[in-house]
C-alpha cells in the first residue's frame, strides 16, 4: 500500500512540475510579446526612412520606368518624403538636371505645401538660363545656329581623330606618353592635362609664365612634347601660338602636324586659313586632310568652300565624310549640288559606274546631315528620296528624317507626316520621322506629340520630341495635365518640369493637389 502511495505522490509531483514549467514558458513568451509590442512604431519609423532613401536611390540610378514607379511610391509617404526630396533638390547638391526633374515630380506627388515654392525656384532658374542664351544670340555672342546633328557628328569626328593620334603615339613612344594619351581620349577637352604633361617633360632652362613655356615647348626635341604643347595652346585659345603652329603644320613630322591642325581650329585665327587649305588639298596623310577640314569649319572661312567641295572626291571615305559635315556646318548653298552628286554616284545607274566610296554609310549619312544643315527645296527633294528609298540603309534613312526636320519647311513636314502615318513603313523609320517632326516646333505638331505620349510604340519618341520643342509645347502639355491616365499625367508633368517654363508651376500644383 505504501508503494502505491509513493507512486501516486511521484506522479503528482511530476504533474505539478510540468504545470510550473508550462506557466514559466508562457510567461516568457508573454514578456517577449509584451516587449515587442512597444517597438512597432520605432521599427516602422526606421523602415519608412530606409524605404524613402531606397526609392530616392532608384530615382537617381534607375531607368525611366523605374524612376516613375519610385515617384509614385514616394508620393505615398507625404511630408517625410518631401523633406528628404527637398534636401536633395537644394542648390549645391550634385543631382544632374535630369535627376532633379524626377525629384521635383516626386515632390509634387507628395502633395506637400512646400512644393510650389521649390518648383517655382527651380523652373525660374531654367527660364533665366534660357533668357541668357537668347540674349547672347541677340547680342551676336553666339554664331548662327548649327544643326545639333551636325555638331554631334563633328564632335564624334574630333574624338575619333584624337583617339587615332593617341594610338599612333603609343605605337611610336610606348609608355612615355600615357598621360598625353589619357588627355587625348578624354570626353571633355581642356588644357590642364596637356599643359601638365608638356611642362613635366620640357625643361626650358628659362623663366616665364605657363603660356610662354608652352610656346617654347613647341620647339622641343621630343615630338610628343610638341604635340602636347600644341594641344594645350589650342585649348587655351592662345592666339600668340598661331605663327609657331603654322610652322609646325607645314614643317613638322605627321603626328605633330596633325595636332597643329586641330589646335589651329580651336584658335579660330583666320591667318591660318591659307595654310590649312593647302594642307587639305595636298597633304598625303588622310588624317591630316580630315583634321584640316574640321579646323576650316571651325574658323568658318568662305574661301575654304571650293577646297572642301573638292575633298568630296577624296580617295578616302573619312575625308569625304568630314568635308561634307563641314560644308553642312557652314551652311554653304553652293555645296548642295555637289553633295547630291555624292548621293547619286553611290547608286547603280544605267550607263554610269558606281562610285564605291560613296556607297559608304558614313559618307552618305554625313552628306544627308549636311543637306539638312543647308536646307532649300533641292535639298528637301533629295532627302525625301533618301527617306523613301528601300535600298538605303536604315541608319541613312533615319538621318534623312532628322535632316528634313531640321529644314522644317511645309514640304519637309508633309513628307515626315506621310512616312509616320504609313503603317507599312519600318518602325525605326517611323520613329525617326516622328523625331524629325519634333524639330519643326509648332503648336499643331506639339499637340500631335502630346496625343502620342501613351502610345506603346511611339511614346518614348514623342516625349523626346516634346522636350526638344521647349516652350512651344507648354500650352498643349498644360492642357494634358487634366488626363485621367495617371501614367500619362506623370509623363506630361515631367516634360513640363524638364522644359522649365514658369507658366507650368500653377497648373502642376493644381494637378497634384
Amino acid at each position: 500500500m505504501s508503494q502505491v502511495k509513493w507512486k501516486i505522490s511521484l506522479l503528482f509531483a511530476l504533474i505539478t512540475l510540468s504545470i510550473f514549467v508550462s506557466l514559466l514558458l508562457s510567461g516568457d513568451k508573454f514578456m517577449e510579446s509584451s516587449g515587442n509590442a512597444t517597438n512597432p512604431t520605432a521599427l516602422a519609423g526606421v523602415s519608412r526612412e530606409n524605404m524613402i532613401i531606397n526609392f530616392i536611390n532608384k530615382l537617381e540610378t534607375g531607368d525611366h520606368e523605374t524612376r516613375l514607379n519610385a515617384v509614385t511610391e514616394l508620393g505615398k509617404f507625404g511630408e517625410p518624403a518631401a523633406s528628404a526630396l527637398i534636401e536633395k533638390i537644394e542648390p549645391g547638391n550634385s543631382s544632374s538636371g535630369e535627376i532633379k526633374s524626377y525629384l521635383l515630380l516626386a515632390l509634387l506627388e507628395t502633395g506637400d505645401e512646400r512644393a510650389e515654392t521649390v518648383l517655382s525656384g527651380n523652373l525660374g532658374e531654367k527660364e533665366a538660363s534660357s533668357m541668357t542664351a537668347a540674349e547672347n544670340a541677340v547680342d551676336g555672342q553666339r554664331p548662327e545656329e548649327v544643326s545639333e546633328d551636325i555638331v554631334r557628328a563633328i564632335e564624334a569626328k574630333d574624338k575619333a581623330m584624337r583617339e587615332s593620334l593617341a594610338r599612333s603615339l603609343t605605337s611610336e613612344y610606348g609608355n612615355d606618353t600615357d598621360i598625353l594619351e589619357e588627355a587625348l581620349k578624354a570626353e571633355e577637352q581642356n588644357s590642364t592635362l596637356y599643359t601638365s604633361f608638356a611642362l613635366s617633360n620640357f625643361e626650358s632652362g628659362e623663366n616665364g609664365n605657363e603660356t610662354e613655356i608652352l610656346l617654347k615647348a613647341l620647339k622641343s626635341e621630343k615630338g610628343y612634347v610638341r604635340v602636347a604643347a600644341a594641344m594645350a595652346l589650342g585649348q587655351k585659345e592662345e592666339k600668340a601660338a598661331t605663327d609657331p603652329l603654322l610652322k609646325m603644320l607645314t614643317q613638322d613630322y605627321p603626328l605633330a602636324r596633325h595636332s597643329a591642325a586641330m589646335a589651329l581650329g580651336e584658335l579660330g585665327d583666320e591667318r591660318a586659313v591659307d595654310n590649312l587649305m593647302m594642307e587639305l588639298k595636298n597633304n598625303e596623310k588622310d588624317y591630316i586632310r580630315s583634321s584640316t577640314a574640321v579646323a576650316l569649319g571651325k574658323i568658318g572661312s568662305e574661301e575654304a568652300v571650293p577646297y572642301l567641295i573638292e575633298r568630296l572626291r577624296d580617295t578616302k571615305a573619312s575625308v569625304r565624310s568630314t568635308a561634307a559635315l563641314t560644308l553642312g556646318k557652314m551652311g554653304t548653298e553652293s555645296a548642295v549640288g555637289p553633295l547630291i552628286d555624292v548621293l547619286e554616284s553611290g547608286k547603280e545607274a544605267e550607263g554610269r559606274r558606281k562610285d564605291t566610296v560613296n556607297t559608304n554609310a558614313d559618307v552618305r549619312k554625313s552628306v544627308v546631315l549636311a543637306l539638312g544643315g543647308i536646307g532649300g527645296a533641292e535639298a528637301t527633294e533629295a532627302l525625301t528620296g533618301v527617306l523613301n528609298d528601300n535600298k538605303e540603309t536604315l541608319e541613312v534613312r533615319i538621318a534623312a528624317a532628322s535632316a528634313l526636320g531640321n529644314i522644317g519647311s511645309p514640304e519637309a513636314v508633309s513628307t515626315l507626316r506621310t512616312v509616320f502615318d504609313n503603317p507599312g513603313m519600318d518602325m525605326g523609320i517611323r520613329n525617326g520621322a516622328l523625331l524629325g517632326l519634333g524639330k519643326t516646333e509648332n503648336q499643331e505638331t506639339a499637340g500631335f506629340f502630346v496625343e502620342k505620349l501613351g502610345d506603346k510604340d511611339f511614346g518614348v519618341s514623342a516625349r523626346e520630341a516634346l522636350v526638344d520643342m521647349g516652350e512651344t509645347a507648354v500650352n498643349p502639355l498644360i492642357e494634358n495635365l487634366k488626363t485621367e491616365d495617371k501614367k500619362v499625367k506623370g509623363e506630361t508633368a515631367l516634360i513640363l518640369i524638364e522644359i522649365g517654363d514658369p507658366r507650368a508651376v500653377e497648373p502642376l500644383i493644381l494637378a497634384y493637389q
